[in-house]
């Protein structure tokens, strides 16, 4: 009977050593797939210019003509001359008088001729256009030298679909993703074209961040443009681009930025494998009678695959996620 019972107890410590052994890979892989997933959402938005960063954003780009408003007022009755009303809108002129009597008691007269170029109506711009009107007001900001205000949110949404160690860990994981990727709310203040955001990295007014703005007709999948409250509304969805861990979404980087895999420096992780599929970007700017940008907001929706490993122990993760940035600007 006494032998009984040690055989039976045993076979329990044994149960119990296997699944203490099963829980500490568990959590092992475990502990991989959030350093991953970190590495991925946290180092992969990261901003600053002095590290590797995985995610690459803003450029530059040379200035380019855009279509300029003005509100020019006029005395004595002068018509603007041909080299004043210069730009992409039509003109329109009123002349006012003040009182009900035109010309005071020396006989003279005085009027006010005000004119201001109107948003040309975009209604027939073709997709070439359309591109071309982005990519002069985002060069035209990115190179504005002065002093301006940037209200600036981040987002970034993720949810892990699937990951080594099965449903516990995949619930532990999103837990713990919440952790990891913090929204962003900040004020920047800009001079001289940059400014310092809030983790103290040097940032450029817009995205993308290094690369030059730069998009085709094969690299989108539709374009708009219209008028509202004043100023042009551009809008463009990119198209879906498939990478794997060295390699460059093309249209995605050129217009907003990338997910550079391969510039993850993790002393305790290797990065064995990521998949990355953009499903389908979008970028919408708001732009100004004086072809600045004053509002631009940009959608990346995302499904990550990866692998990593740290000594014998790996992991893996599946995520879909979606990076939203809202840029308001107030010159």
């Amino acid at each position: 009977m006494k032998t009984g019972k040690n055989s039976s107890f045993s076979n329990l410590l044994k149960s119990k050593t296997n699944r203490t052994i099963i829980i500490v890979i568990e959590v092992a892989a475990l502990l991989t797939v959030v350093v991953f997933t970190y590495a991925i959402l946290g180092g992969g938005l990261s901003y600053e210019d002095n590290k590797k960063s995985p995610y690459i954003l803003q450029n530059q780009q040379t200035e380019a003509s855009t279509g300029y408003a003005y509100e020019t007022r006029y005395g004595s009755g002068v018509v603007p001359s041909s080299d004043a009303a210069e730009g992409n809108g039509n003109i329109s002129v009123s002349s006012s008088y003040g009182g009900s009597t035109v010309g005071d008691a020396s006989g003279s007269t005085s009027s006010t001729v005000s004119y201001e170029a109107t948003l040309a109506d975009p209604s027939g711009w073709s997709i070439a256009q359309i591109i071309s009107k982005a990519s002069d007001a985002v060069a035209k900001t990115k190179a504005y030298q002065n002093n301006l205000t940037v209200h600036h949110i981040e987002t970034f949404d993720a949810t892990v679909t699937d990951c080594s160690g099965g449903s516990i860990v995949k619930s532990v994981a999103n837990i713990m993703v919440g952790w990891v990727v913090e929204p962003v709310d900040e004020t920047l203040n800009f001079s001289g074209g940059t400014a310092v955001n809030s983790e103290g990295e040097t940032v450029p007014i817009i995205l993308p961040r290094k690369n030059s703005f730069y998009l085709t007709q094969e690299g989108i999948t539709s374009a708009s443009a219209k008028i509202f409250n004043g100023e042009y509304v551009v809008k463009l969805n990119i198209v879906k681009e498939s990478v794997g861990m060295n390699e460059i979404p093309r249209h995605n980087a050129s217009a907003i930025g990338y997910l550079d895999v391969a510039n993850f420096d993790l002393s305790f992780l290797t990065v064995d494998s990521a998949e990355i599929l953009y499903k389908g970007s979008s970028v919408e700017l708001h732009i100004n009678s004086q072809g600045y940008v004053t509002y631009a907001e940009y959608h990346i929706p995302l499904n990550i695959k990866g692998s990593g490993h740290s000594g014998s122990i790996s992991g893996s993760v599946t995520f879909d996620g979606e990076q939203v940035e809202k840029w308001t600007i107030s010159y």
